[in-house]
């Protein structure tokens, strides 16, 4: 209160409080509709909220469905091509029990060997270029043996055990090779002493 503010002051402040209060009241306590309004916009939200809920778990349950087709579908692919393999193998099979000559039983496997690379290489595999001389790659390559050689710049493949084959840039089986590599320096002798 101030030093010009009379005891007959406060009540005018206080009912203007009052009268403010209630136009005030108003902006703090919606009225009856609005309050209907504010309802019905929540529940419409929350019906909202419910529908993209469900049609989410829809996606979800519908995009693992179609990952376990894909999948089904590819394998079923691969092996697919695989069945003419084995076919193959089915006939030279008949064959040695036939007593068929070593020479159409060793063209009957070459046959089965080239039908078995082109059914890979439809899957994107290819076997490694890896041959004698090439360097030694420990990525690309599984080393089994190794030999050191004096005067050897490098690490390099020997020789090849088992191909190793790749699917695009992913190794699939690496090479298993035979490595040479540079022989450790000798440690320097010693210069005998002079008497």
């Amino acid at each position: 209160m101030t030093a010009d503010a009379t005891p007959d002051d406060e009540p005018e402040v206080s009912a203007q409080g009052e009268a403010g209060g209630e136009a005030g009241g108003e902006a703090a306590a919606p009225a009856a509709g609005e309050l209907d309004a504010l309802r019905k916009e929540r529940d419409e939200l929350f019906d909202r909220l419910a529908r993209v809920s469900a049609e989410f778990q829809n996606f979800q349950k519908r995009v693992q469905r179609d990952r376990a087709k894909w999948t089904q579908d590819a394998v079923r692919d691969v092996l697919s091509g695989l069945l003419s393999v084995f076919d193959a193998i089915d006939l030279a099979a008949g064959s040695i029990e036939r007593g068929a000559d070593p020479q159409a039983v060793k063209q009957g496997v070459e046959m089965v060997r080239e039908e078995l690379r082109r059914q890979l290489g439809h899957q994107g595999v290819s076997a490694m270029d890896v041959a004698k001389g090439t360097p030694f790659d420990p990525e690309r390559h599984q080393a089994i043996a190794v030999e050191e050689v004096a005067g050897l710049a490098r690490e390099e493949v020997s020789f090849v055990a088992r191909a190793g084959y790749t699917i695009g840039d992913l190794v699939l089986r690496p090479a298993q090779v035979g490595v040479r590599k540079p022989a450790p320096s000798p440690p320097p002798q010693p210069v005998p002493e002079q008497a």
